[in-house]
C-alpha cells in the first residue's frame, strides 16, 4: 500500500512545465492516476495523500490538471466512504479545473461524474424539490458531461456516462443532448470505441428509432464488443420494433455466446422480475453458456405452454412489458427507502412496485385511484386482475410515500393514509370511518364489493372486521402476485366450452391415444353465409405437457361446421380431438377460438393418468359414457360408440358404457363389478341398500378376446335422481387377483 501511495503521489505532483492545451500526456497521466485510485483500499493513507496534494495545490491554484487530479482523489474517498462531502469537494475541484480551462473536457468529464454520485445519495424528498426547479444534480451531471463531449467529441467515456446519465433519467431533452454527444463520438475515431457504439444503440432505441438502434448494436458487435451483451441488446431491439422472429433467434443466440458476467448478469436481470430465486437457481448454476442458453429456451417455451400459445409469444409479451414499464414505472434512484407498511422489498432497483406487478402479469383489468390530499393522504393507485375460482383476483394497492415517483405495495388501501401503519391500525379501533377514509375506500367499489361495504362506513357500522378482511387480501394478493407471473388468454366473448376426456389403446399405431369430446354453445359463435346454409370455421389447439409444462404433444386444427341455419340457445357444436401420448402423468390445454381471436375459450385440465395401453400387460382403458342420440359417435374399428360431450344424462333414461381391457390371454376369464354412487351425499342405492360402499349395479364373468378386448353394456339410470354421479368400474384379473378400478363423473338432470 505504501509504494501504491507513493506512487500516487508523484502522479499527483504538477510536471516543471504545462502544455496550454490538455495533451495526450496530460490525460495519459489522469488516466493512470484514476487506474491508480481504483486499487486503493484504505481511505485515511487517501486522504493523507489528499492532504499533501493540497498543500502543492495552494503553491499552484491556477493549475488544472491539479484541481482535476483533486478531485479524482476526492471521487475515490468518496466511493470508499459513501460520503457525500467527498463527492461535494470532487465537484468543487473539477469546476474550479473546469472555470480554469473550459477546453478540457476531463474537467468536466469529472464534474459529471460527481454530480451523478450526489444524486444517488440524495436525500429523495429534497432532490424530488430540485427536480421541479431543474437544479438536480442529475441534470447538472448530464450538462457537464455533455460539455466534456462538446469540448472534445474523440473523449468517449465522456459521452457513454452522458447516455448512461440520461438513460437513467429518461429526461426527452437530456436524450437529445447524449443522442447528439453519441452521435458525433460514433462518427469520429472514437467510434471504434465498443462502448461508445453501445451507448449509442441504446440512446437512439430510448429515443424510438429502432433502426438506427440496429445499426448502433451491429456496429457494437463489428467493433469486438461482447457478443453475448450485444446480441441480448440487438435482441431487445428487435421486440421493440415488434420483429419478433428476429427477437427469438437473436436472443438464444446471445445466450449461446454468453459468457461474460456483465452478459449473464443483463440475461439474469432480465429474468428476475418474472422469476423467483428459486427458479433462477439452474440459470445460476451453469458454468458454460450452452447449457444455460438450453434452460432458456425451456424457460420460455414452458410458459407458452401454459396458455397454448405458440413458442415465443411469451417472450415477446415479457419485452412488451418491459418497454412498457422501462417508460412508464422506471426509477431514478436506485436508492429506495421504505417504511413499516411497505412488505415487499424488490431486489431489483431498475422499477418501482409497479413495474415488478407489471413485468410479472401485464396490463390490470381495472386501475382505480383518489386524488393525494396534502398530509392526508398520499398519492395511490390500486389495480385488479381477474382470476377465476380457487384461485381469485388479485388487488394491488400502491403508494408513493416521499419519494412521488417510487410506488410501493401496500397490504391495505389504509396504508395511503398520511399516518400510515399507525393511523391503518387506529382505524380498526373506530365504529366508523371519517368522511376522506370512506371516500378513499369507496374509489374502489368497482374493484370488489368489500369496497363498497367500507365506504358506506361513516360514523355508524363497525369497519374492524371489514378492514381486517381487506387487509387480508391485500396480503394474500401480494404473496401470489409477486411470486407467479402470468399472460392470460382474455376474450371478448368467452365460449364456455364444455369438455370431457378419455385414453384409449391407439388403432393405428402402438401406443396410446387422448381422446377430447367438446361441446360448444352455437349462440355465441357468428355464422358465415354460404348459399343455403351457414358455416362455423373453429380452430382448436391442443396441448399436452407434463406436470412442469414441457411440451408432450400438441395438435393443431381448424373444423368448418356447417348448419342449415344460426345456432340458438341449447344448440351445441360437438365433437372430437384424438393425440397420441406416451405413458405418464400429464395436463392439457384446449385453446378454442373462432377467427378472429375475439371469441374463444381455454380449457385447462391439470390431472390425466396415461398408463401403458399396448396389450402386453394386463390394463384398462378410461370409461367412455355415451348417450344414444347424442349426435356425436366414435368410430372405433367395427364399433360405433356414441359420446356425450356434455356428460348429462335426462332421468329416467340409460347410458352407454365402453371401455377397453388389455394384456388377457384369448379366452383368459376376468371379472367385472359396476356400481354407482352419487357425488357429495349418501346414494339411492345406499338408502336402499345400506352398508359403506356404493351397490352393486350389475357384475359379470366373461372371457377376454385377446390382447384387447372391447367391452359394451348398457348402464340404466331408472331408479337415479337428477344429481351428480361417479360411476365405478373394477375389472379383476382372476390368474393374478389382480384388481383396476375406473371412474367417470357424470350429471343426471331433469327432462
Amino acid at each position: 500500500m505504501r509504494r501504491l501511495l507513493v506512487g500516487l503521489l508523484a502522479l499527483s505532483l504538477p510536471p516543471s512545465t504545462r502544455l496550454p492545451a490538455q495533451s495526450p500526456e496530460d490525460r495519459a497521466a489522469v488516466a493512470a492516476l484514476r487506474d491508480s485510485l481504483a486499487g486503493v483500499t484504505d481511505s485515511l493513507s487517501l486522504q493523507r495523500l489528499e492532504a499533501a496534494t493540497i498543500q502543492v495545490a495552494k503553491q499552484q491554484r491556477d493549475d488544472p490538471l491539479l484541481h482535476c487530479r483533486l478531485g479524482f482523489i476526492a471521487y475515490r474517498l468518496g466511493e470508499l466512504t459513501n460520503a457525500k462531502s467527498h463527492y461535494d469537494d470532487a465537484a468543487g475541484e473539477f469546476e474550479w479545473a473546469g472555470e480554469l480551462r473550459p477546453d478540457w473536457p476531463y474537467a468536466w468529464y469529472g464534474l459529471g461524474l460527481a454530480e451523478l454520485a450526489q444524486g444517488e445519495h440524495a436525500v429523495i424528498a429534497i432532490e424530488n424539490l430540485r427536480q421541479q426547479l431543474g437544479k438536480d444534480y442529475l441534470t447538472k451531471a448530464a450538462r457537464a458531461l455533455a460539455r466534456a463531449a462538446q469540448a472534445d467529441p474523440s473523449f468517449a467515456q465522456a459521452s457513454i456516462d452522458l447516455a448512461n446519465t440520461a438513460l437513467t433519467q429518461r429526461i426527452q431533452p437530456r436524450l437529445e443532448v447524449a443522442l447528439q454527444a453519441v452521435r458525433l463520438t460514433a462518427a469520429s475515431a472514437a467510434g471504434r470505441n465498443a462502448g461508445v457504439q453501445l451507448a449509442r444503440g441504446r440512446v437512439e432505441r430510448e429515443v424510438g428509432d429502432a433502426d438506427s438502434a440496429v445499426a448502433g448494436f451491429q456496429a457494437y458487435l463489428r467493433v469486438g464488443g461482447d457478443s453475448g451483451l450485444g446480441l441480448l441488446e440487438l435482441a431487445r431491439t428487435y421486440y421493440y420494433a415488434q420483429r419478433p422472429a428476429d427477437g427469438w433467434r437473436t436472443y438464444f443466440a446471445g445466450a449461446r455466446l454468453a459468457r461474460s458476467p456483465e452478459a449473464v448478469e443483463l440475461y439474469r436481470a432480465d429474468l428476475s422480475v418474472v422469476a423467483g430465486p428459486d427458479e433462477l437457481a439452474p440459470f445460476d448454476g451453469f458454468t458454460s453458456p450452452g447449457p444455460r442458453a438450453a434452460w432458456l429456451e425451456r424457460f420460455w417455451l414452458r410458459r407458452d405452454i401454459t396458455e397454448a400459445r405458440e413458442p415465443g409469444e411469451r417472450l415477446a409479451e415479457h419485452y412488451r412489458r418491459w418497454f412498457y414499464a422501462w417508460h412508464n414505472f422506471g426509477l431514478v434512484s436506485r436508492h429506495r427507502h421504505y417504511d413499516i407498511t411497505e412488505r415487499y422489498r424488490a431486489d431489483q432497483t431498475t422499477f418501482d412496485d409497479r413495474g415488478a406487478i407489471y413485468l410479472r402479469h401485464g396490463s390490470p383489468d381495472k386501475r382505480a385511484t383518489y386524488p393525494r390530499v396534502l398530509d392526508r393522504l398520499e398519492p395511490n393507485e390500486t389495480w385488479l386482475y381477474r382470476r377465476p375460482p380457487p384461485d381469485g383476483d388479485l388487488i394491488f394497492h400502491f403508494v408513493a410515500r416521499e419519494d412521488v415517483q417510487d410506488y410501493k405495495l401496500v397490504e391495505s388501501l389504509a396504508d395511503a393514509l398520511f399516518t400510515g401503519f399507525r393511523g391503518a391500525l387506529a382505524l380498526q379501533g373506530h365504529r366508523g370511518l371519517d368522511p376522506l377514509t370512506s371516500d378513499l375506500f369507496a374509489s374502489r367499489a368497482d374493484i370488489n364489493p368489500l369496497y363498497a361495504r367500507l365506504g358506506n362506513t361513516v360514523g355508524s357500522a363497525n369497519a374492524a372486521g371489514a378492514l381486517a378482511a381487506e387487509r387480508t387480501l391485500g396480503q394474500h394478493s401480494i404473496a401470489a402476485g409477486t411470486t407467479s407471473d402470468s399472460y392470460r388468454r382474455v376474450f371478448v366473448t368467452p365460449l364456455d366450452v364444455s369438455v370431457s376426456e378419455f385414453v384409449v389403446g391407439s388403432r393405428a399405431r402402438p401406443g396410446q391415444e387422448l381422446h377430447v369430446v367438446f361441446a360448444i354453445p352455437g349462440q355465441r359463435l357468428t355464422p358465415v353465409p354460404d348459399s343455403t346454409r351457414v358455416l362455423y370455421p373453429v380452430s382448436f389447439r391442443l396441448v399436452v405437457s407434463d406436470s412442469l409444462d414441457n411440451l408432450v404433444a400438441r395438435l393443431d386444427t381448424t373444423r368448418v361446421f356447417a348448419a342449415q341455419a344460426p345456432l340458438r340457445h341449447g344448440a351445441y357444436l360437438t365433437g372430437r380431438l384424438a393425440l397420441p401420448v406416451p405413458p405418464g402423468a400429464y395436463r392439457y390445454r384446449l385453446l378454442v377460438e373462432e377467427r378472429g381471436g375475439d371469441t374463444g375459450d381455454l380449457v385447462t385440465r391439470d390431472s390425466i393418468a396415461v398408463g401403458v395401453l399396448d396389450g402386453a400387460r394386463f390394463a384398462a382403458s378410461d370409461l367412455v359414457l355415451g348417450r344414444q342420440g347424442s349426435g356425436l359417435v366414435w368410430t372405433t374399428g367395427s364399433d360405433t360408440v356414441p359420446l356425450n360431450p356434455l356428460s348429462r344424462f335426462p332421468e329416467g333414461g340409460s347410458a352407454e358404457l365402453y371401455y377397453e381391457v388389455y394384456g388377457l390371454a384369448t379366452g383368459a376369464p376376468y371379472h367385472t363389478v359396476v356400481r354407482l354412487e352419487r357425488e357429495g351425499g349418501r346414494s339411492l342405492f345406499h338408502r336402499l341398500f345400506g352398508g359403506g360402499q356404493a351397490p352393486v349395479l350389475f357384475e359379470f364373468d366373461a372371457p377376454a378376446d385377446g390382447p384387447v378386448t372391447r367391452v359394451r353394456r348398457a348402464v340404466d339410470l331408472r331408479d337415479a335422481a337428477k344429481g351428480i354421479y361417479v360411476l365405478a368400474v373394477e375389472i379383476r384379473d382372476p390368474t393374478t387377483a389382480a384388481s383396476l378400478v375406473r371412474r367417470r363423473q357424470f350429471v343426471i338432470v331433469s327432462r
